[in-house]
């Protein structure tokens, strides 16, 4: 399941991922795993930041998740975030492939003046992180599964 709103829409389809290599950075997030914690799962870099933040502040796993699971590509690169952001969802995809096959994951790509944000969740009946209508966002939106293969 891939979708977007018209606004990721225009910057998706001028999108080169060509010789476009992740950087060291965004991979040693993709690197350090998924570790379980309440039910949850997280990427081990993203646990790893301090927040006083519990699964009781959320009103499901899933808003758990996608707060600790939340990454800046803007923090990690300088330029091509779009990019970057593409390649660390494709990484960590791979990697939760390898480990967590019954299971989706699913990657939110959001974008603004300032950068782009990728948060991930695991897919679950019954929650969601955004509305089924994308249009209503501001910011560009891309939602794309670890089921899709033409995504990667």
């Amino acid at each position: 399941m891939l979708t977007m709103n018209s606004e990721m829409s225009k910057s998706y389809k001028n999108l080169s991922l060509t010789n476009i290599e992740l950087d060291h950075s965004l991979e040693e997030i993709v690197e350090s795993g998924f570790k379980g914690l309440d039910g949850c799962l997280f990427l081990g870099k993203c646990l790893e930041t301090d927040t006083n933040a519990s699964i009781s502040d959320f009103p499901d796993k899933t808003g758990y998740e996608c707060f600790i699971n939340s990454v800046n590509i803007d923090d990690y690169v300088d330029e091509g975030y779009l990019e970057q952001a593409v390649c660390f969802v494709r990484s960590v995809f791979s990697q939760w492939n390898e480990v967590q096959e019954s299971k989706k994951l699913v990657a939110i790509l959001s974008m603004d003046e300032f950068g782009v944000k990728v948060k991930f969740h695991v897919c679950r009946v019954g929650e969601e992180w955004l509305s089924d209508e994308l249009e209503g966002y501001e910011e560009s939106i891309l939602v794309v599964d670890s089921s899709d293969s033409q995504f990667y």
